[in-house]
């Protein structure tokens, strides 16, 4: 039989990314807990089985749910002190039940480019300045605007399959964001922040040599510095 949670600590302890009424420890443990469940399912696994298995789990998610999560994930990027100082940042378009951060676009902030896929090249980063149009792989993209260079962005949102808490993330397998931002190696610019349903946090995966982990993460639960252990890593907004 699987384990329950810690004695004394339900999802209801979870309020906004804070303790509702148990000690200020709870929501780590729990957050612990369950990231060593969905852990536990998935070792041994490879990069290609693991991604088969949160696709799953995500696109079975109710519209409803995928656009709750959306909104509460956009208003802790709103929070986070990294995208109020940015006046440029690289955003996307959710699809297939990733986190959406559309929402971004809307109301005041920092000015949004988007991503424009073109097969086996990095990406181009675009501030649109009209309507969106379906690209290769069915995502919108921008049509027009003003091309901007990956470089002078000040915060980038990542999309992913599955993420550990050290920033190292399955994407969707085609590499576009590591071939973009494989220059990251060197630098610490832009900030990359790593958007994800609080389920895709798993405790542990194997990054390969070229892979560019995340700084942050930030899930519908809350915000994850990358490095620290998730059992004591602060929830809140930064």
């Amino acid at each position: 039989m699987r384990p329950g949670p810690p004695a004394g600590i339900t999802g209801e302890t979870l309020v906004g990314g804070t303790v509702a009424s148990n000690p200020a420890n709870a929501v780590f443990d729990l957050l612990h807990w369950h990231i060593s469940q969905r852990s536990a399912s998935i070792l041994g696994m490879s990069s290609s089985a693991i991604r088969a298995q949160m696709l799953k789990g995500r696109e079975t998610l109710p519209p409803e749910r995928v656009a709750l999560s959306s909104a509460q994930v956009v208003e802790r990027i709103r929070n986070l002190s990294a995208y109020a100082a940015s006046s440029l940042v690289g955003s996307y378009i959710g699809t297939r039940g990733e986190i959406d951060p559309a929402g971004l676009l809307e109301g005041p902030g920092p000015e949004i480019a988007l991503p424009v896929v073109m097969k086996d090249q990095p990406l181009q980063f675009v501030v649109p300045d009209g309507p969106l149009a379906p690209g290769p792989f069915g995502i919108r993209q921008p049509v027009t605007g003003r091309p901007v260079d990956p470089i002078d962005l000040d915060v980038v949102l990542v999309p992913l399959v599955a993420v550990d808490p050290s920033g190292n993330r399955v994407g969707h397998g085609a590499g576009y964001y590591d071939r973009t931002f494989a220059f990251r190696q060197g630098s610490s610019r832009p900030i990359l922040i790593g958007l994800a349903h609080h389920f895709q946090l798993v405790e542990h995966l194997q990054p390969n040599p070229w892979d560019i982990p995340l700084d942050l993460i930030v899930t519908e639960i809350g915000v994850l510095r990358s490095g620290i252990a998730p059992s004591t890593a602060s929830m809140g907004e930064d």
